[in-house]
């Protein structure tokens, strides 16, 4: 006996209690199924699987239209036909986050060490005193100019590599460490080994005794560095944002979508139209680069290759044909606004990598 049929309707919602007639075979008010025969193992199942369908064909339907018409799904579902597709924004995350799980794998496939080649076990000891000879008699010539000579020293130079497990005060490293980012990385070692050794002290003693003055930037850094679990400052700093990753670039998206909504600003077509055609457009670029982080694990070259020309043709005609479709301006004016939207792009996106790093460092 199938719950849809006429003796197990009521004259009540079970849900809402809304009054119902007998002919109704959904509440009105709520869109409960009406039916008062108890759930069997069967029910539950077809229940289930007719959810599972009816999202699934939304999906399919997405996808479809992503593939095969550039910048329709994102029109249509602007203009109402939303119980036709899958929700650009919760279809976007979906996507992100199985495609850096592709990505994941892809990377730990990828476990070939590159062989080490080293060129003086392969020379014969007559090419190696000849290498010595030219070595020495290049020195001495370069060594005749006092600049060059001195920059010879500082290349040759080697780096010193301070003991990450060590506790350094300000002054050391101001005057020992000054390459890259490595002042910044000393720091935040120095801050956390000094609190497994002296938990008891607090902050603003730490500070005075490291010699620096416990003003708010130096108070949070510390109080930051205190979460590290290890001395791989810069392993787990990386792992962080890896993993936040997809919700970064969700945040992200809607301050690229500020370029569509300037460059083509109209009353018809408000902020957030701008922002369902950005999300269905980095869906499709996603979608595909999950479909080259999969070939990858079988052929890396293949996926290298592919990756190339979608970024170089594919990507850029992806994008035109979009805006063509779903602004539908004229192909010229299409064209010019978007030769515009480059700059605005690497713009934007300069912006948005410095806002997600003060949001990811805030929330560390």
């Amino acid at each position: 006996m199938n719950r849809k049929d006429l003796k197990y309707r009521g004259t009540n919602c079970i849900n809402c209690e809304t009054p119902l007639d007998i002919s109704e075979k959904y509440c009105h008010h709520c869109g409960q199924l009406n039916s008062t025969k108890k759930l069997e193992i069967k029910d539950f199942i077809e229940e289930f699987f007719a959810n599972f369908y009816a999202y699934d064909s939304r999906l399919r339907n997405s996808i479809i239209s992503l593939f095969s018409k550039p910048g329709v799904l994102a029109r249509r579902f602007n203009e109402g036909k939303r119980h036709t597709y899958a929700n650009p924004f919760r279809l976007f995350l979906s996507v992100s986050i199985i495609l850096f799980i592709t990505y994941n794998l892809s990377e730990r496939n990828n476990t070939e060490s590159p062989e080490e080649i080293k060129v003086e076990e392969k020379l014969t000891d007559q090419q190696k005193q000849d290498l010595k000879k030219i070595d020495s008699l290049s020195n001495k010539i370069i060594s005749k100019n006092q600049r060059t000579g001195f920059l010879i020293d500082s290349i040759s130079k080697p780096e010193i590599e301070h003991n990450r497990d060590s506790i350094f005060n300000k002054q050391f490293i101001d005057e020992n460490i000054s390459s890259g980012g490595k002042p910044l990385i000393y720091t935040a070692l120095s801050f956390r080994n000094f609190h497994r050794k002296y938990p008891e002290k607090s902050t603003e003693e730490a500070l005075k005794e490291l010699g620096y003055e416990a003003n708010f930037v130096y108070t949070s850094f510390f109080n930051k560095s205190k979460l590290f679990k290890s001395n791989d400052i810069e392993g787990e700093v990386f792992d962080y944002f890896y993993q936040k990753l997809p919700f970064f670039i969700f945040l992200s998206l809607p301050i690229l979508t500020l370029m569509f909504w300037l460059v083509f600003y109209s009353r018809k077509i408000n902020y957030t139209e701008h922002l369902v055609f950005t999300y269905t457009y980095f869906t499709f670029v996603f979608i595909c680069l999950m479909i080259f982080n999969l070939i990858s694990l079988v052929s890396e070259g293949l996926a290298s290759f592919l990756e190339g020309v979608s970024f170089a043709f594919v990507f850029p005609i992806y994008l035109y044909k979009s805006l063509r479709n779903f602004y539908q301006q004229s192909r010229w004016i299409t064209v010019l606004k978007f030769l515009i939207l480059n700059p605005l792009f690497f713009l934007l996106l300069s912006i948005c990598t410095a806002i997600m790093m003060v949001i990811g460092i805030i929330l560390f």
